[in-house]
């Protein structure tokens, strides 16, 4: 079996005739051309791996021969080595700015020669090497991309439609993947005493791993919320799917709430996520002060036989709730100026009335507020809007 292609360009029979030999015993394939021009006709025939090329010939030289092969993308990879009866380091750098990869100075002892044709295969084969693992990652990046587009069209298939509404309230949501898909998560889901079951959550970590577990998430809320309308039950039960579930490492944070537009009520649980705002009259649009709801409580997914505790707050006609992951607030300039929960609550103290308007006009102030740098992390945000 050959161990390469080689073509020997000298316009000289006895030079073509000797490196023939031994390239021959050696076992290369060896075609032969006595100009560039006769080369460039061999290789039409068969592409060589390595070129050895006299540097002074008729019709086509050495250095016109070698600036062609290297200037066409299908052969500039091709190893080129010159050969030249000029002495000095000159002529070595001369031949090695118009492209050739070696030079080989007459009169030459064949030994040398083919030390250095093995010596170019070793880097030929290594270079082949590299082709073909790059060309194998370039195809799974491919596919890997192609997979995460999928995903990430699904995941979005998991939010709700926009804009949106269950009775008593009107929503819209900015979600802003770090790496075009992500753990945060949110759902909204209607009830058959017209209240409303409303969940958002970030599942620790990004990509597709955090991907599946909100998707996770999202089916144990709606799992729980079909056999009870206790937010405490959502909490402890959606525990201890996470727990039992997924890794020692994984886990979620979430803010659960069950809306009664009836009473003007709002019964709900934090564990272990940023607790939202409510704006009083706040869908009205203007200045208003903003309150955090209270509550803290664990993260799902730890430990199975967690505590939760659920709060009360009013949700009147007109109010708002803003809902938030911690990808909004965990941003800071390059001062190391921090955002934080307060100032984007500075932030929600002037809103737009229309909840599409007020949900831009946060993200637009936190980009702004973060500068040149684009967020780290997922990024939800919910606009809840309740309404006679």
């Amino acid at each position: 079996m050959s161990k390469g292609v080689v073509l020997v360009v000298d316009d000289e029979p006895p030079i073509r005739d000797i490196l023939s030999f031994y390239l021959k015993r050696a076992e290369y394939q060896v075609l032969v051309a006595e100009n560039g021009v006769r080369g460039l006709e061999e290789m039409a025939k068969l592409a060589p791996d390595l070129i050895i090329s006299d540097l002074r010939m008729p019709e086509m030289s050495g250095d016109e021969f070698c600036r062609r092969v290297k200037g066409e993308p299908a052969t500039r990879d091709i190893y080129f080595m010159l050969v030249s009866a000029l002495d000095g380091s000159m002529s070595k750098i001369g031949g090695l700015n118009i492209g050739a990869d070696d030079m080989i100075s007459k009169p030459f002892h064949a030994q040398e020669v083919m030390a250095k044709v093995d010596s170019a295969f070793r880097l030929i084969a290594m270079q082949k090497e590299i082709k073909r693992q790059n060309t194998e990652l370039t195809f799974f990046q491919e596919r890997v991309n192609g997979e995460m587009e999928l995903a990430a069209r699904l995941q979005m298939g998991l939010l709700p439609a926009l804009p949106g509404a269950a009775p008593g309230i009107r929503y819209t949501h900015r979600y802003l993947p770090a790496d075009g898909i992500g753990g945060d998560i949110y759902a909204i889901t209607p009830l058959p005493d017209g209240s409303t079951a409303l969940m958002i959550a970030d599942v620790s970590g990004h990509g597709v791993t955090a991907a599946l577990i909100s998707a996770m998430v999202k089916t144990s809320f709606e799992s729980h919320v079909r056999v009870s309308l206790d937010p405490l039950a959502w909490a402890v039960g959606m525990n201890q799917d996470l727990a039992r579930n997924t890794l020692a490492e994984q886990f979620a944070t979430a803010f659960l709430a069950h809306l009664k537009p009836a009473s003007g009520k709002m019964e709900y649980v934090v564990a272990g996520h940023p607790a939202p705002f409510r704006i009083q009259g706040g869908s009205a649009g203007g200045a208003r002060r903003p309150e955090q709801l209270e509550g803290k409580g664990f993260m799902l997914g730890i430990d199975a036989d967690l505590p939760f505790s659920a709060q009360v707050s009013p949700l009147n006609a007109g109010d708002r709730l803003v809902l938030f992951t911690d990808g909004l607030v965990e941003v800071e300039r390059e001062d190391r100026t921090y955002l934080g929960e307060e100032g984007l609550m500075d932030f929600c103290s002037n809103l737009p009335g229309d909840a599409e308007a007020a949900a831009q006009q946060l993200i637009d102030q936190v980009r702004a507020f973060n500068g040149p740098s684009s967020f780290g992390d997922d990024v939800t945000m919910v606009v809840v809007d309740r309404v006679d």
